[in-house]
C-alpha cells in the first residue's frame, strides 16, 4: 500500500514538472536585414582620335554625303497616327505619286509609314526625320550642297538651328524642289557629330476630295572638304568617343620616306570606376616585300615575310598631353615612353609606378609623335624634331603593321597594378 502511494506521487511530480515547463515564456526581439545584394562592378573604356598631323598637314574630313533612305530615323510627330514606337527607321515609299517629279540622284522618297496611314490623308501631319554625320577639321574652303523635295512643306534643322525651309505646297515637283549652297547651312556644321533634322508637313486633303494624299521626303547633303587626291587626307580618320570595333586606324600610310613625321592625339575616358591604363603595341609584323637594288647595296640580304626593318626605324615619343593640343610642354606634361616600334611594347600611361590614376568620368589625352628616322625632343622648349639620317636604304619597300590597344583595369581591384606584369 505505501509502496503504491509513493509511485503515484512520483508520477504526479513528473506531470507537474512537464506542466510547469510548458508555461515558461522568454522575452525576445528579432531584427532582419532583407534583400541583401551583390552586384558586379563595371568599367567602360572609350577612346577618341581627336587630332592627327602628317608632315604639318592636319587630318580633316574630306567629304560627307548623306541622302534620304531607311537609315533616317523617325523621331517625332505632330498629329501623326504612326503606331510604331519612336524612334524607328523611316520607310521607303513604294508607290510614287505621279505629281512627285522632284529628283535627287541617290536619294529615295521616305515617310514614317508605307503607305501613308489613310486617316492621316485628311489631316495636317508633321513628321521629324533625323540623321547624324561626323565632320572633323576646318570648314574654310569647304563647299556644301543640300537638295530637298517634300510633300508638302518642310523645315531643315542642323544641330538645333533652323537653317532652311520652304512653307509652300508643291515642293514635290521638279520646279518646286530646293537647293541650298549658301553659308547658312555650312556655318552650323560643328566638329564631331552633327544632327540634321527634316520636319515635313503633309497638308490635309481638302474636305470632300478623294485623291491620294501621301507624305514624303527626298533629300541629299554633300559636303566637299576639297582634299583632292591627297592620300593622307583621304585616308586618315578622326572619331569621337566610342568603343573601337576593329576597323579604326591611328596610322594608315602608304609611302613613308626618311624624315616623314606626324602626331596623334588620343583621348581616353573610363566610366564607373577609377582605373589604371596601359598602351599596348603588339602583333607587330615586319615584312620585307622583296629585295630591291638600294636594299642590296645597303647590305640587306633577306627581305621576306617577317624580315623587314621598318619597326626598327620608326621612332616614337609618347606623353600625357594635358590639354590635348598635340604639343609637348616639358615641366607640365609627363613623358610616358620613347623608342622605336620594335622596342616599345607595354607603356605605363597610368599605373602604380606612375602613382597617378585615370579618374572615372574625366577626359585625359595621350600624345604620340612619330618619326621615320630618329626622334629628338628638346626638354627645354618641348620641340619635337625628326632626324632622317636614322633611316637607311635597307627599309625601302618594307611594311609594318601593328595593333594599338588601350587596356584599363579597376584600381580598387588591384591597387598595385603595373603595366606589363
Amino acid at each position: 500500500m505505501n509502496k503504491k502511494i509513493i509511485i503515484s506521487l512520483s508520477i504526479i511530480g513528473v506531470a507537474a514538472a512537464i506542466a510547469i515547463g510548458g508555461t515558461v515564456a522568454y522575452f525576445s526581439d528579432t531584427e532582419t536585414s532583407t534583400g541583401n545584394i551583390f552586384v558586379a562592378g563595371t568599367i567602360d573604356l572609350k577612346v577618341d582620335h581627336v587630332k592627327q598631323t602628317y608632315n604639318e598637314m592636319d587630318c580633316k574630313t574630306c567629304s560627307v554625303e548623306i541622302e534620304s533612305n531607311t537609315q533616317d530615323q523617325v523621331v517625332a510627330t505632330q498629329g501623326g497616327l504612326d503606331p510604331v514606337l519612336m524612334p524607328h527607321d523611316a520607310e521607303l515609299v513604294t508607290w510614287i505619286h505621279p505629281s512627285w517629279t522632284a529628283s535627287v540622284p541617290g536619294a529615295n522618297w521616305i515617310w514614317a509609314t508605307d503607305p501613308t496611314i489613310p486617316a492621316e490623308e485628311s489631316i495636317d501631319v508633321i513628321y521629324t526625320f533625323q540623321k547624324k554625320f561626323d565632320w572633323w577639321g576646318p570648314i574654310t574652303g569647304v563647299t556644301l550642297v543640300l537638295d530637298v523635295g517634300g510633300d508638302n512643306s518642310y523645315e531643315v534643322w542642323l544641330n538645333s538651328v533652323q537653317v532652311a525651309g520652304d512653307n509652300t505646297e508643291q515642293n514635290y515637283t521638279a520646279a518646286g524642289q530646293d537647293q541650298y549652297t549658301d553659308g547658312a547651312v555650312l556655318a552650323n556644321v560643328q566638329q564631331g557629330q552633327n544632327t540634321i533634322e527634316f520636319k515635313v508637313k503633309n497638308w490635309a486633303r481638302p474636305q470632300g476630295q478623294t485623291w491620294a494624299n501621301p507624305g514624303g521626303l527626298l533629300y541629299k547633303l554633300v559636303i566637299d572638304g576639297q582634299c583632292e587626291d591627297n592620300y593622307f587626307k583621304n585616308n586618315c580618320t578622326l572619331w569621337g568617343e566610342k568603343d573601337l570595333v576593329g576597323d579604326e586606324k591611328f596610322f594608315d600610310f602608304d609611302d613613308i620616306k626618311p624624315g616623314h613625321e606626324g602626331t596623334n592625339v588620343i583621348s581616353v575616358h573610363v566610366y564607373e570606376n577609377d582605373a589604371w591604363m596601359c598602351l599596348v603595341i603588339d602583333n607587330k609584323v615586319d615584312n620585307g616585300n622583296g629585295l630591291i637594288e638600294p636594299e642590296i647595296e645597303a647590305g640587306d640580304t633577306s627581305d621576306g615575310p617577317g624580315e623587314g626593318e621598318l619597326s626598327e626605324n620608326i621612332t616614337l615619343f609618347v606623353w600625357r598631353d594635358n590639354n590635348g593640343d598635340g604639343v609637348y610642354q616639358p615641366g607640365t606634361e609627363t613623358e610616358i615612353d620613347r623608342g622605336s616600334f620594335s622596342e616599345l611594347n607595354n607603356l605605363s600611361v597610368y599605373d602604380s609606378g606612375t602613382e597617378d590614376l585615370l579618374p572615372a568620368c574625366e577626359t585625359k589625352y595621350v600624345g604620340i609623335a612619330w618619326c621615320a628616322g630618329t626622334i629628338n625632343v628638346n626638354e627645354n622648349t618641348g620641340d619635337i624634331t625628326c632626324n632622317a639620317a636614322g633611316m637607311g636604304n635597307d627599309c625601302q619597300s618594307d611594311s609594318l603593321s601593328t595593333d594599338i590597344t588601350f587596356y584599363a583595369e579597376q584600381y580598387i581591384s588591384n591597387p598595385d597594378f603595373i603595366c606589363g606584369e
